[in-house]
C-alpha cells in the first residue's frame, strides 16, 4: 500500500461530528448522552463526540466500515500489509501479538527487557518463554542491546524456537539492529515480533527506522507516546504473515468490548498529520533535541550513550555524581516533570508538540551545574532459574513475605522495577541471594511466593 497522495480522509471523526450535529435522541450508551451535567469541569471534555458502537459507527474488532477505512490509511502510512487500531495501548497489541505467535507454533525466544504485558500474555496462554539475557554493562547500569548473533545462536541451540520477541527501542532510547535480527530469524523460518511501543515516530524521521520497514513480521506502537494521539491509542501492524482478520480476533480475546471512540478518532485524525507535516516537524524536533543534548553535555551532564532515539534524552544521574532523586528535584524546581526517574536514570521525552521554550527551560535548569565523582552501579547478574511455569506459579496459592524470608522460595508474581525494564524475578523463578539483593536495591521489600 502506498502513501496517500492526497490529504487522508478522517472517516471516524467525520461520523462523530455528523452524529453530534444530527440531534438524534441518544437512547443508548454512554450515560452522558452527549449532554453532560451542568457541573463545572464537564464542559472541558468532548462528551458530544463520545459514542458507543451504534449503526454506522463500525466495530473495532470487526472493522469493515469507518474504522476499517481509517486503519487502511494508517497501514499505508506505516508501510504495513495491515494495521489494527488499539484503544488499549500497546498492552492490548502485545497480548494479541503473543497469541498470534502461539498459533504459529514452537517456542518463543524473548529478550528479558520485556514489558509486563508480555509475561501476562504468556501466563494467560500457558507459554513458557526461552529467555535471552544480554550481558550487563556495569558502567551504564543497563543490559546491553540484543544482537543478531545472540538471536542466531539461541535459535540454533534450540530448533524448536519459531518466534522471537524483542523490545526496541527500549525505555532509555537504545535500539537493536532489527534489520540484521530479522534476517537471522527469517533465515531459520521464524517470525519476528517487535514491541515498538516507544517508537511509533521512527517511520517519520529523516531516516525511516521503523521495525516494519526493517523486517518485523508483527509490531506494536503506542501512538500516544510520541504522536498527537489520546492516551491509550495504539497500532498493531502486520507484514502479512498474520492476516488482519486473525489479529482482530486475537485482540477481541483480550480487549474491552467498549473501546473509546475518542481514542479512535484521535488515531483517525493523526493520519492526516502523519501524511502532511509530520516528517518535517520530526526533523525539526530531532535537531532541537540534539541541540539540547549537546548543551547539557557542555554543562557536564552525562547522558546515556546508547540512546539513539531523538525523542528521548536519558540522563545518567549516577555518572553525574548524583542520585536520580536529586536530579529530579532540580528539574521539578525548574518546572520540568520527567517521564521517568529511577535506577540512577532520568528519562525525558520529546515530540514535535514540545515547545522550543521547554528545551530552553531544560538547558537553563542545568546552568551552573557541576558534576561530582561518579557513583558506581551495583553489580547485576540475572540468571533465571525456573522451578515452575509462569502460569502455574501465577495461579498457585501464595503468601506475601519479606524479601529475606523469600530466599529459596518460588516467586508467585513478576517484579519489574520500571516496565519495560528487565524483570528481576518472574513468576515461577527461584529467589536466590542475588535476586534478593537486587530486589532490595530496587526498593522492593516484600514478594508474593508460592505456598
Amino acid at each position: 500500500m502506498t502513501l496517500p497522495a492526497a490529504v487522508p480522509a478522517t472517516p471516524i471523526l467525520d461520523f462523530l461530528r455528523e452524529y453530534r450535529a444530527s440531534g438524534t435522541s441518544r437512547l443508548h450508551m454512554p450515560g452522558h448522552k452527549g449532554n453532560p451535567p451542568a457541573v463545572p469541569g464537564f464542559d472541558e471534555l468532548p462528551f458530544p463526540l463520545d459514542i458507543t458502537e451504534i449503526r454506522g459507527a463500525d466495530a473495532l474488532y470487526e472493522a469493515e466500515g469507518i474504522i476499517g477505512e481509517s486503519e487502511e490509511i494508517a497501514a499505508g502510512l506505516f508501510g504495513a500489509a495491515s494495521t489494527c487500531y488499539s484503544a488499549g495501548g500497546s498492552t492490548l497489541s502485545i497480548l494479541a501479538m503473543v497469541r498470534a505467535a502461539r498459533r504459529f507454533g514452537g517456542k518463543i525466544l524473548a529478550a528479558r527487557n520485556c514489558h509486563l504485558a508480555f509475561l501476562n500474555a504468556c501466563i494467560l496462554l500457558d507459554w513458557q518463554p526461552c529467555w535471552l539475557c544480554p550481558p550487563y554493562d556495569g558502567e551504564s547500569g543497563l543490559a546491553r542491546t540484543v544482537t543478531a548473533a545472540d538471536v542466531a545462536a539461541a535459535m540454533d541451540a534450540d530448533p524448536e524456537i519459531r518466534s522471537v520477541y524483542l523490545t526496541s527501542p527500549d525505555y532509555y532510547g537504545a535500539a537493536a539492529d532489527i534489520a540484521a535480527i530479522a534476517e537471522e530469524v527469517h533465515a531459520r523460518g521464524g517470525m519476528l515480533l517487535v514491541d515498538n511501543a516507544h517508537g511509533a515516530h521512527l517511520r517519520f524521521l529523516p531516516k525511516d527506522r521503523h521495525p516494519m520497514t526493517l523486517g518485523a513480521d508483527l509490531c506494536c506502537d503506542s501512538a500516544h507516546k510520541t504522536l498527537p494521539v489520546l492516551t491509550g491509542g495504539g497500532y498493531l501492524h502486520s507484514a502479512g504473515k498474520v492476516p488482519k482478520e486473525q489479529l482482530k480476533a486475537d485482540m477481541a480475546l483480550f480487549g474491552s468490548t467498549s473501546p473509546s471512540y475518542l481514542i479512535l478518532a484521535s488515531l483517525d485524525l493523526c493520519n492526516r498529520w502523519l501524511a502532511g507535516p509530520a516528517r518535517e516537524e520530526f526533523a525539526r524536533m530531532a535537531a532541537r533535541t540534539a541541540r539540547a543534548a549537546a548543551s547539557l553535555r557542555e554543562k557536564g551532564v552525562f547522558l546515556h550513550p546508547g540512546c539513539s532515539d531523538p525523542a528521548k534524552i536519558a540522563i545518567d544521574c549516577r555518572r553525574c555524581g548524583f542520585s536520580h532523586e536529586e536530579i529530579a528535584a532540580l528539574l521539578r524546581k525548574n518546572g520540568i516533570e520527567p517521564e521517568f526517574c529511577g535506577g540512577g536514570k532520568i528519562v525525558l521525552m520529546f515530540s514535535p508538540c514540545t515547545p522550543d521554550a521547554d528545551c530552553r527551560r531544560l538547558e537553563k535548569a542545568f546552568a551552573g551545574f557541576s558534576p561530582a565523582p561518579p557513583i558506581p552501579y551495583p553489580a547485576l547478574s540475572i540468571r533465571p532459574r525456573a522451578a515452575m511455569s509462569l502460569r502455574e506459579a501465577a495461579f498457585s496459592p501464595w503468601e506475601r513475605v519479606g524479601i529475606d524470608a523469600a530466599a529459596g522460595r518460588i516467586a508467585a508474581e513478576t517484579k519489574i522495577t520500571c516496565p519495560p525494564a528487565v524483570p528481576i524475578v518472574a513468576a515461577g523463578e527461584i529467589i536466590g541471594e542475588n535476586e534478593k539483593k537486587l530486589l532490595k536495591n530496587s526498593g522492593i521489600f516484600f514478594l508474593k511466593v508460592v505456598k
